[in-house]
């Protein structure tokens, strides 16, 4: 596999890469925040009678730490940092000079919804003083095609959406997170079994999840999901998600664009470390990893999820292991690694490949024998 090319970052924007991986590293701070609190199941559940029927109810939620809104409010002002520090940097790049206060005030990134709006943006606070904010600039160009209004999907554009959160949590409250149920699924297929479907909204004590015969079992799995509230559409989007789609679409699209005009180059990685002085940054970028802190989270609690079953799917074999072997080896494993194993079993098993998976499975016994 080839090196990734960081030679199109020049040295007045080198700074972008810190503040990328700053914003990475508090989605990650998040994200394990969140495992935390997941984990060990944040609902607690009660079975009601009702006459002939019962529904799984919604007895109680455990409070979500507060700290995981701060922690996105956080990551998504130092992601719009980037993109306004990248602007900065080009207009004194430009000038020759570092800026005046009064200039500087002139500096920021819009989110404009129409054309006219982004030509009275344009127009206001006398940018067209400054060179590099005049009708026709190559900056212009590239702030313009990044705008909202240039998609269909105006409430959905990443920058549209990013200035909605940050303006929130900078200027009103926190970023607005809660949990909301996200998927219930019965082990088996059963008429007579009613989930309701309604309002995405937080669960609150009383909430039916299920409900069927009183005298029927039917076995669920029930998965709530922490989502964070958009402030400009009032509609709830799934936390590490929402986080993961945005610092994406400004480090691989918005950064490079406002850059160079395009962005079909090798984006900066996100998992470059900031606790540490770099003397060679270049290098450094080289050695960082590539991983979001998003697909991060997603591998861990994957990971976690997968380890007993593993361990189970191990132990169960004709092939007598020690249980607390298995367990130690498994332990020794990171997200990864486990992700990797776990894939090694499901390939076989997708095609029903018995002796397959037998094989798969003695060799995994014999790794974790060694």
């Amino acid at each position: 596999m080839a090196q990734p090319d960081y030679s199109w970052l020049p040295l007045h924007q080198q700074h972008v890469s810190y503040t990328l991986a700053h914003a990475d590293s508090l989605i990650a701070q998040a994200g394990e925040v969140l495992f935390d609190y997941l984990k060990p199941g944040p609902l607690e559940l009660a079975n009601v009678a009702d006459g002939d029927s019962a529904h799984v109810t919604v007895a109680g939620v455990a409070v979500l730490p507060s700290a995981v809104a701060r922690f996105a409010a956080d990551a998504l002002t130092q992601i719009r940092a980037a993109i306004e520090h990248t602007i900065f940097a080009d207009v004194e790049y430009q000038l020759g000079r570092g800026l005046t206060e009064e200039e500087a005030r002139r500096i920021e990134m819009p989110a404009c919804l129409t054309e006219d709006d982004f030509k009275k943006w344009l127009e206001g606070r006398r940018r067209p003083e400054l060179e590099s904010f005049r009708t026709g600039s190559v900056l212009v160009g590239r702030i313009r095609d990044l705008q909202p209004y240039r998609r269909r999907d105006v409430d959905q554009h990443p920058l549209r959406v990013l200035a909605e959160h940050t303006n929130l949590a900078k200027h009103r409250t926190p970023a607005v997170a809660a949990t909301l149920i996200g998927a219930v699924i019965p082990d088996w297929q059963d008429p007579t079994l009613v989930l309701p479907t309604g309002e995405d909204r937080p669960l609150v004590a009383g909430d039916v999840l299920a409900s069927g015969p009183r005298d029927k079992y039917v076995p669920l799995s029930i998965w709530p999901k922490v989502s964070i509230q958009r402030p400009h559409s009032g509609t709830w989007h799934v936390l590490m998600t929402e986080l993961g789609e945005i610092e994406e679409w400004v480090r691989t699209i918005a950064i490079p664009h406002l850059i160079l005009g395009y962005h079909d180059v090798d984006p900066l990685p996100p998992q470059l470390d900031t606790t540490v002085g770099h003397v060679d940054l270049p290098a450094a970028l080289l050695a960082a990893g590539h991983v979001p802190a998003a697909a991060r989270s997603s591998q861990h609690i994957q990971a976690d999820f997968i380890r007993d079953e593993l361990a189970e799917t191990l132990a169960m074999h004709p092939v007598k292991s020690d249980p607390e072997v298995i367990r130690k080896w498994i332990e020794t494993l990171d997200d990864i690694e486990v992700l990797e194993r776990h894939d090694r079993l499901a390939e076989p098993a997708s095609r029903r490949d018995l002796s397959g998976v037998d094989r798969v499975v003695r060799k995994l016994i014999a790794e974790a024998s060694q």
